[in-house]
């Protein structure tokens, strides 16, 4: 019982579970949508010389394994890295309009944090800000059958500051491509009309897309996915849900007679993997206890399809703490059908990293 406390304590959200926002009663207004000029640095969340403390500060974890033994897990830096990391984050604005506008708010700040800074410890991170679909905007098309979510002008954003970094910063240096929802709707349409099959191509390291409405194994002509931890210029995509749910789900379809697409961060060669998951801390916790905690042991995942697509099945492993930790990642969940959608890369994110240090070596050597 002393354990089961101790982890509760540990495991409770930070902050309140995601919800979907209430839906106003007409679509927002789509408010200032003018063109931005990445050659300023004020654009930029995040990039060499640009950290307000989102990019890289405050991400010491402890590491709990099933029999709540607590070590260190201090975030470092990598000094000098050879690859940048390129990320779209996903619908968080708060704004009421129907695009955001360039003031990052506090949502955007920790997707930002949460899921893109701890990446700073294998790659210099490019963090464009742009006029996203707000999340006024989502529960407006979300309450509203028929309504269609409007990615134009993000796109018109994203598309504007990679060829900004592509023209003043990348200098044949390989990157990683980074988006969840709405940043993986961005970056699939970026590297299908920028990317696959263009010179740029040489350039990837990888693309790491979560939690993506329509990626298939035919979304791209030449990037395939990555099926080892050493193949470069390939694509991981998943969306979670935990495997105990048999609902219908709203990721990781495809259409009829399309192989669905997804690939396991931590098995990318396919079968179950052990996850590194990186969660916050609860607002209860210690004071001394650093701000994130690294679940180890408690957690595996593998990708499954059937007729419906594939997703990647989170699996709870057997200890002291796994009904309350289902109970947590449950809470995480907006809607039943959206699995654990917000926890997509927070689920997987030091697998992700320990993929992306193989994967950057691998390109280096053939470079």
């Amino acid at each position: 019982m002393r354990t089961i406390l101790l982890l509760a304590a540990v495991l409770a959200p930070a902050a309140a579970p995601a919800q979907m926002p209430t839906s106003p009663a007409t679509m927002p207004e789509t408010g200032d949508i003018a063109p931005i000029d990445y050659g300023k640095p004020a654009n930029w969340a995040c990039r060499p010389s640009v950290d307000d403390g989102t990019c890289s500060a405050g991400l010491d974890a402890v590491k709990i394994d099933t029999a709540n033994e607590r070590t260190p897990a201090p975030h470092v830096v990598a000094k000098d890295p050879p690859i940048d990391c390129f990320y779209v984050y996903p619908t968080a604005s708060l704004d009421q309009t129907m695009f955001s506008d360039l003031t990052l708010d506090a949502k955007e700040k920790q997707s930002i944090h949460g899921q893109a800074a701890r990446l700073t410890a294998r790659c210099r991170l490019f963090v464009p800000i742009y006029h996203q679909f707000t999340m006024a905007a989502l529960a407006w098309t979300v309450a509203h059958p028929g309504g269609n979510s409007d990615f134009a002008i993000p796109y018109r954003d994203v598309l504007a500051a990679w060829k900004s970094y592509l023209a003043h910063d990348n200098h044949g240096r390989g990157v990683v491509l980074v988006g969840h929802s709405q940043g993986a709707i961005i970056l699939k349409r970026l590297i299908a009309e920028e990317i696959d099959g263009k010179p740029e191509q040489r350039l990837l390291v990888a693309a790491y897309l979560a939690g993506n409405l329509d990626l298939n194994a035919r979304s791209f002509r030449k990037l395939a996915p990555c099926t080892t931890t050493e193949q470069t210029g390939c694509v991981v995509a998943w969306s979670s849900y935990l495997d105990t749910y048999t609902g219908p789900r709203f990721f990781g379809g495809t259409p009829a007679g399309v192989p669905p697409l997804c690939v396991n961060p931590a098995a990318v060669g396919g079968g179950r993997g052990a996850l590194k998951t990186y969660l916050s801390k609860p607002n209860f916790a210690p004071e001394t206890d650093p701000p994130y905690i690294e679940l180890s042991g408690q957690l595996t995942a593998e990708c499954v399809a059937d007729a419906g697509g594939a997703v990647l099945r989170v699996h709870i492993e057997p200890g002291p703490a796994a009904g309350l930790l289902g109970v947590v990642l449950q809470r995480y969940s907006p809607l039943p059908a959206w699995g654990e959608h917000p926890l997509d890369i927070s689920l997987v994110q030091g697998n992700m990293i320990d993929l992306i240090g193989t994967q950057a070596t691998a390109w280096l050597s053939r470079k």
